[in-house]
């Protein structure tokens, strides 16, 4: 493993354990839920034969955010409401972790 992508481990893994913690002490169970399941893919993503790096960590949360889109959709067109909300909103929290797109 190269020091590149040890350092990118370290800091992603601290900015995770660092934003669960402040949700924690805030209460914010909709945020917390959403960092834990980030926390999650970064763990198999370690332990995975392809390991952590830049490029791997931004396809799997790229992977998340597009599974909740998805999600979200199949419940609005089922009308509710509530839960295409909670999908919306952890979509959000993890997009915050994937580098800032260009502006076409």
């Amino acid at each position: 493993m190269t020091s590149t992508a040890l350092a990118y481990q370290m800091m992603i893994e601290e900015r995770i354990n660092a934003d669960i913690k402040t949700a924690m002490l805030a209460k914010d169970a909709r945020k917390l839920e959403a960092l834990r399941a980030i926390k999650s893919v970064i763990l198999l993503l370690k332990t995975s034969p392809e390991g952590l790096t830049e490029d791997s960590a931004n396809k799997a949360l790229q992977k998340e955010v597009k599974k909740r889109k998805e999600t979200a959709e199949i419940y609005k067109t089922q009308h509710r409401p509530d839960l295409e909300e909670v999908e919306l909103f952890q979509a959000m929290v993890i997009e915050e972790y994937l580098p800032k797109q260009l502006s076409e």
